[in-house]
């Protein structure tokens, strides 16, 4: 199961295939490329953001280096020294930037220059008030360096914090050394994100400040309103552009991988001072991250592998389609109930009983309650739910907080939620019009705390559910879960594990129900010799166990690796990123080795084998073992 879980069994395969040495082991005087330090960089800003300004070169104290006008900061690169750390700051001539959101911004003061349809709406496009700055701190590698300027990185380089460990990444989510051409969509896509969300909370809030509010987060300052808020609408970007025809084509490919750098770095609580060490290009520190965790791999397969494999095993049961189906069913209840029976259907609705579907629902005003009992998707389902006030408001958004106790009975699973605070938020207007004309589409958001005992364990934790409406193919408004989130430990007899695990519909078109959510998980794993071991995943759920296509990250020591598995025919491809920019490509035919060390685009030594042993041979003649 350990090697099924965690690819870095892939790793230790590669070590245990190699023959007997033979006369392609012994490459010895193999030629190593000739290491260059050339260094350049280039940016990215949102493109709701004019690309037009200056570009400022920092030292470490802020005092500016270099100026330069740019005509667009998108397509501009400089040279840079490489192996130091840079500053960099991007001020635009115009600091006009637009409504991102095609359902608008919300509403506007009478009379506002801003609002040029004069309908009081901040609409798509329309021009906002809110101005942002953008700075951005990155170890240089050798090569091409991208850098991706957001708020977020403004705020997070003026404190001097690392974003390593939070961006699940060997690089901060808004720098790249070695990249494809899926990782720089990715980049894009996270820097959007957190751009989108400043933009409308600044339309929402004229005294919102990015900085202010993930000060307040990494210092876990008691007020983190403002923070919370900033996360919810990054998170909103995703679903935001998947579900209409106007949204970014490039993010289907990349949904699950930016949704998890979001989640991750929004709720990450153990943020530290970035430190600035002098670096070798020689350096072989890469490989030591890589035989520190693999030998923790090693040694819980030889001395706790039983241990491992029934946390594995239970932490697969937990999550499994019994237990998706009771949040499903949860949730669309309530939409459905509250949607038809609510103030949010028609305030004129009488209270009394009714019934929808297999549910009977008692319905009282004064204050609002709901006494929901029968079956839903044919699960035993009770709910009792109590609203003391609705906000409706085809502006601001629909807004309904209160407290609920629920269950919803799945064979032996059973999900409960005691007494529990409720907040649901519909976002987007109700009413189509010329100036509107997707106004009839927008969010739902149910958030709430929930308990779910399986027969192994139970899990415990916050709960985020995103539900989605938009116009389908047949002209009529659908609902569907768009995304969730739920954040919180599983515990059995044999563990405690915190859990992060998210999810979004990355192809929402495609068909009534939901055809392709995207998991990722982030579990944290003390083991014996790491007890800071930390495991993140991308995928399908039932596509966890699979080592054909697997990209994952996993941390230990302190030490962040993104690690990249293909397994084609028996020959196996292993890519492994550290940090500031080191990576190792090691490729497996039979016997045969082959790939290099890099560090950014520097080849530093040759990938190959000894005695069958797979290696790193350094141009000096020295051998270190990859395994």
């Amino acid at each position: 199961m350990l090697k099924q879980i965690i690819p870095l069994g892939v790793a230790v395969a590669l070590a245990g295939c190699g023959g007997s040495s033979s006369s392609s082991d012994n490459n010895e005087s193999v030629a190593v490329t000739q290491i260059t330090t050339n260094s350049t960089a280039r940016f990215y800003v949102a493109n709701w953001q004019s690309p037009k300004g200056t570009l400022n070169i920092l030292n470490n104290e802020g005092v500016i280096q270099e100026s330069i006008e740019v005509d667009n900061i998108n397509t501009f690169s400089i040279s840079v020294t490489p192996l130091t750390y840079s500053r960099f700051e991007f001020i635009p001539d115009d600091t006009l930037l637009s409504c991102p959101r095609f359902t608008g911004c919300g509403r506007t003061v009478r009379d506002d220059p801003n609002d040029l349809n004069g309908n009081r709406l901040v609409d798509f496009q329309e021009p906002t008030s809110v101005t942002l700055n953008y700075k951005a701190d990155a170890f240089i590698a050798p090569g091409v360096n991208a850098v991706y300027f957001s708020p977020l990185s403004t705020a997070i380089t003026d404190a001097g914090l690392s974003a390593v460990q939070a961006s699940l990444s060997a690089t901060p989510f808004y720098h790249l050394t070695h990249s494809n051409l899926t990782a720089s969509v990715e980049a894009e896509m996270v820097t959007n994100a957190f751009t989108y969300a400043a933009i409308i909370a600044g339309v929402a809030d004229s005294t919102f400040n990015v900085d202010t509010a993930f000060n307040a987060f990494s210092s876990n300052d008691s007020e983190q309103q403002a923070w919370r808020d900033y996360s919810q609408l990054a998170a909103q970007y995703i679903p935001d552009n998947l579900f209409s025809e106007q949204g970014n084509g490039l993010l289907p490919n990349v949904a699950g991988q930016v949704n998890q750098t979001i989640a991750s770095v929004t709720t990450y609580q153990q943020w530290e001072p970035r430190v600035s060490e002098a670096q070798s290009l020689e350096s072989r520190e890469l490989l030591v991250d890589v035989r520190n965790i693999i030998g923790v791999a090693r040694l819980q397969e030889k001395s706790y592998s039983n241990e491992l494999d029934a946390k594995f095993a239970e932490l697969e049961g937990a999550f499994d389609e019994d237990t998706q189906a009771t949040l499903t069913a949860l949730t669309n209840a309530l939409n459905e109930v509250i949607t038809n029976y609510s103030p949010l259907a028609d305030d004129s609705v009488p209270a009394g009983q009714y019934s929808l579907r297999d549910l009977d629902i008692d319905y009282s005003k004064s204050p609002y309650t709901w006494a929901i009992t029968g079956t839903y998707d044919n699960l035993p389902i009770s709910i009792d739910l109590s609203i003391p006030t609705f906000r409706v408001s085809g502006v601001l958004g629909n807004k309904i907080e209160g407290v609920m106790s629920a269950s919803v009975t799945n064979g032996s699973t059973l999900l409960s939620v005691d007494v529990s605070e409720l907040l649901i938020q519909f976002d987007g207007i109700d009413v189509v019009n010329e100036t509107n004309p997707d106004a009839d589409t927008g969010i739902a958001q149910l958030t709430t705390n929930v308990v779910i005992n399986k027969a192994n364990g139970e899990l415990a934790g916050d709960l985020s559910l995103n539900l989605n409406r938009f116009v389908d193919s047949f002209g009529e408004v659908s609902t569907t879960l768009s995304s969730f989130d739920f954040q919180g430990d599983f515990e059995s007899e044999v563990q405690s594990t915190a859990f992060h695990i998210t999810a979004i519909e990355s192809s929402p078109f495609i068909g009534e129900e939901n055809d392709d959510l995207a998991f990722t998980f982030e579990l944290d794993f003390p083991l014996s010799a790491a007890n800071d071991f930390k495991f993140a995943y991308v995928g399908a759920v039932d596509n966890l166990t699979e080592l054909t296509s697997t990209d994952i990250y996993v941390s230990a020591q302190g030490q962040a690796l993104d690690l990249r598995i293909r397994d084609v025919n028996g020959n196996i491809s292993l890519v492994a990123k550290g940090e500031n920019g080191r990576w190792l490509d090691v490729k497996q035919a039979g016997r045969n080795y082959s790939g290099g060390l890099y560090f950014g685009d520097t080849k530093i030594a040759e990938v190959t084998a000894v005695r069958g042993i797979p290696g790193v041979l350094f141009p000096n003649g020295d051998f270190e073992s990859v395994f």
